[in-house]
């Protein structure tokens, strides 16, 4: 949990957890700063919190940090975001190793059972770990009762939160009322049992943990932002096996998982049924799930890109950043025999002066040599182009008619027959 030489910001709130964390990792000799968010909720209160942490820090020696911020919306959320938000700030411009946070055995049984009430799953229900990354809890296994034997056993006074009795909170009712219930009526002992359960499927989860990101690494691939899954391996996977590879596939496209319900995991685990190729889900935070053809995308959404439409000289060049193309075109004296979908012939007779390089556009017709004529919607899908890729696909034109798309064979009105006198050569050349 902490090295010798990790220097620590202790998040201190002025309550007997926080103090209690202080004190210990202040007499266990490590390198200390104190951070203190005030909410400003209970006006002069709040700022006598803040007062009482400062002189404690001032007492100890240690470098005291604070912040006054306006919270609205949810309360509790809207507290724990805005304090995790100043910890890593103040982690990262100062170099501190690990944050730590004053959550107590109570506190991981509360939140065990609010999770649990709510409908969580096993990455819930073990949320509040031991260590989350530079996030350390070291009192997590200490009961509330233990901590304030151990303050008043040293005459160390501590600050109380009003709010923390208000019933109009979950949690505090969950605290005050539902737990006392729970223990008198069905386990006396009811904090030991519940946070023994915790630490078993703590260990069962983590060895879950493992086995999805070995299948991760061995089946998904993560393409510039994107995070991909072939929808045939997830064919053979077990259902519980799959949920969690769909959440550890958020988690790698960028998603925190925040607000990522049951519901949406079964939504985007649907996209692996037979004929789902072009469905998308939408997930909270900006991602979104699509299928597309034999794979699942996670990605952010793409911008749709404005139309474009560009003019190609004969003989000249055009570059057409949209397609990240280069098109060139010149006269020869007679066609290539080399074989390229990205440099065609044209029969010169059939097209003026120049050409036109625009983007697909629904209802674009095209009848290219051995394939069979039909809508370019059509032909992208057999030639199982992506439909994110399809907007941005250039398309060569004569004044109305198509000419060339890109990666297809020329239109058959314009392959040079064999008494054409005036032979186009049109390229497409990555830039």
């Amino acid at each position: 949990m902490l090295d010798p030489q990790d220097r620590v910001l202790a998040g201190v709130s002025g309550g007997a957890d926080s103090v209690c964390l202080l004190l210990a990792l202040k007499e266990l000799g490590y390198r200390l700063a104190v951070a203190h968010l005030n909410h400003g909720l209970r006006g002069a209160a709040a700022d006598e919190d803040e007062v009482f942490t400062k002189t404690l820090s001032e007492m100890l020696g240690l470098e005291f940090f604070a912040r006054r911020v306006s919270i609205s919306g949810s309360i509790e959320a809207a507290g724990r975001e805005a304090r995790r938000e100043f910890f890593a700030e103040l982690a990262h411009q100062y170099g501190f190793a690990k944050i730590a946070l004053a959550h107590t055995r109570d506190d991981r049984v509360e939140t065990f059972l609010m999770n649990l009430l709510r409908g969580s799953g096993p990455e819930g229900l073990v949320s509040m770990a031991p260590v989350s990354g530079n996030t350390i809890r070291p009192l997590i296994e200490t009961s509330r009762a233990e901590i304030e034997t151990w303050l008043k056993d040293r005459n160390q006074p501590w600050r109380t939160d009003s709010t923390n009795l208000d019933l109009s909170f979950a949690r505090n009712r969950l605290r005050h009322a539902v737990i006392p219930g729970l223990a008198s009526e069905f386990n006396p002992r009811l904090i030991d049992t519940v946070s023994r359960t915790v630490e078993i499927l703590e260990g069962e989860d983590a060895w879950i943990r493992s086995i999805t990101d070995q299948w991760l690494s061995e089946n998904g691939t993560k393409e510039e932002d994107d995070f991909v899954i072939r929808v045939e391996a997830l064919e053979s996977a077990p259902v519980g096996l799959v949920r969690r590879v769909l959440r550890g596939a958020l988690r790698r496209a960028g998603s925190d998982l925040r607000d990522v319900s049951f519901d949406h995991i079964e939504n985007v685990r649907g996209l692996a049924e037979p004929g789902k190729s072009g469905k998308v889900v939408e997930i909270p935070g900006g991602l979104i799930v699509a299928r597309e053809f034999g794979r699942l995308i996670f990605r952010r959404p793409v911008e749709a890109l404005p139309d474009y439409e560009y003019q190609l000289k004969i003989p000249g060049q055009v570059r057409v950043p949209e397609s990240g193309k280069l098109f060139r075109a010149e006269i020869i004296e007679k066609e290539g025999s080399e074989v390229s979908l990205q440099r065609v012939y044209l029969d010169g007779e059939s097209i003026g002066p120049y050409v036109r390089i625009r983007n697909w556009k629904p209802g674009d017709y095209y009848r290219p040599v051995g394939w069979p004529a039909g809508k370019l919607k059509k032909l992208f899908q057999r030639a199982r182009i992506p439909r994110s890729h399809r907007t941005s696909w250039p398309v060569v034109v004569a004044d109305s008619t198509i000419v060339w798309v890109t990666s297809f064979p020329v239109s058959r009105e314009f392959v040079p027959g064999g008494r054409s006198q005036r032979i186009v050569a049109i390229e497409a050349v990555p830039v």
